[in-house]
């Protein structure tokens, strides 16, 4: 099956981060949301990857351990892979603890090739 070109990959990345251009990110343990983030946009899509502008700390409202994060803007969500490295959304630490910063040190959407 042949793969999706660059122009495809590009429009495909730039309609999630349309999602939540200026919405919100949430890290999750499960249902329980640990902390919001507000967004302030994504950059350009190139090669099928769009990455988020640079994201503010926020408070952490509930302990526990993340495992997904959630953009939401008016109802629309999109769900991302967690870690501190190889996921789509990076975090400084994936244990929270209630009144700790939450640190999100990057946010890509990639739609790859194949």
């Amino acid at each position: 099956m042949p793969g999706l070109n660059a122009a495809a990959r590009n429009a495909m990345a730039t309609a999630a981060g349309n999602i939540a251009p200026i919405g919100t990110l949430q890290i999750r343990a499960g249902a329980t949301v640990l902390a919001t983030h507000t967004l302030t946009g994504f950059g350009a899509a190139s090669n099928g990857v769009v990455t988020a502008n640079a994201i503010a700390n926020a408070t952490i409202a509930e302990s526990g351990t993340a495992t997904t994060a959630v953009l939401a803007q008016e109802g629309r969500e999109v769900t991302l892979t967690v870690g501190t490295s190889g996921a789509e959304v990076i975090l400084s630490s994936l244990s929270y603890v209630a009144g700790g910063n939450s640190i999100v040190n990057s946010l890509t959407i990639t739609y790859p090739a194949s």
